[in-house]
């Protein structure tokens, strides 16, 4: 592609050896596909999740966000997730971000970065990649199906469906699957553009009409925009202890629950609140601006 920054041999292999060595300390051996257990995954790392739908606009755009800070009792890693994304780029933006707490690159690592390092932010693609859907159970897939891995008389609608059972097992956008098959040299620069420029989130499309009629429940769940809120199940845990503890006035834990979707009643707490402190708080971390006196 025009423009597009070009890993060496050297540093694919590094990747897809981290990438098969992160899915062995997972426990994930074989053609098991990760999919959505990259939320579980991220737990067992310790690194705490949350997701909320932030506000996108086209020229400013937020997958994820890792932020990771020493303290007294040891490093925590946070993962900003924007739940507004479609399911599947968000499973694809955890596998991204954990690129960069493996290996500690990126801004959340490198306080004097203002801005992400374009030749690592393109590892962190192939890692994700490699990681969801690792190059060797590609090929078999590819071999199996084709009877061989030279797929230039392979036609367009035949790649389509292919593409199609792919998504269906491992979740990963249809645009990255197109990228793997593209990466790995199976297809050549033509076909990759004619498929790069399909919508295959549109149900006229060619590609949707196939997803969709392969695998209709996982074409649903793959194109929503989930736009949950949500924190890690253990750090809500946390958040009721220190309230139990009476570190937390009843005010701030009603006003700490509502910002991911919850209430005190939501745990078998029974409180009364200030209704008012609750919304500007909510305001306040939506990004809205409070009224001035």
């Amino acid at each position: 592609m025009k423009g597009e920054i070009l890993l060496t041999e050297e540093q694919v292999v590094e990747i897809k050896k981290l990438a098969d060595n992160t899915r062995r300390e997972f426990g994930i051996f074989g053609d098991v596909p990760i999919a959505n257990d990259i939320f579980m995954l991220l737990e067992k790392k310790g690194i705490i999740l949350c997701q909320y739908p932030f506000q996108t606009e086209e020229k400013s755009h937020m997958d994820a966000n890792i932020t990771w800070f020493e303290t007294e009792y040891g490093a925590i890693t946070f993962i900003g997730l924007n739940t507004s994304l479609y399911f599947d780029e968000q499973i694809f933006a955890l596998a991204h971000e954990l690129y960069h707490f493996i290996t500690k690159t990126g801004k959340a690592y490198e306080a004097e970065e203002e801005d992400e390092d374009k030749l690592t932010e393109k590892k962190a693609d192939r890692f994700a990649a490699e990681l969801l859907l690792p190059d060797d159970i590609l090929r078999s897939r590819v071999v199996s199906q084709f009877k061989g891995s030279d797929l230039s008389l392979v036609t367009e609608l035949q790649l389509l469906r292919f593409i199609a059972r792919l998504q269906g097992e491992w979740w990963l956008p249809y645009r990255s699957i197109v990228f793997r098959i593209w990466e790995e040299g199976y297809i050549g620069q033509d076909m990759f553009d004619n498929l790069f420029r399909i919508d295959a989130r549109d149900l006229g499309s060619k590609y949707g009409r196939i997803f969709s009629n392969m695998a209709q429940d996982c074409y649903r769940i793959l194109n929503e925009k989930t736009r949950c809120i949500e924190i890690s199940s253990h750090i809500m845990e946390i958040f009721i202890q220190n309230y139990e503890d009476g570190s937390i006035t009843d005010d701030d834990f009603a006003e700490l629950l509502r910002l991911f979707g919850k209430s005190p009643e939501d745990f078998g707490f029974e409180l009364c609140v200030n209704a008012e402190d609750v919304e500007e708080f909510q305001e306040l971390f939506e990004g809205g601006d409070a009224d001035e006196d």
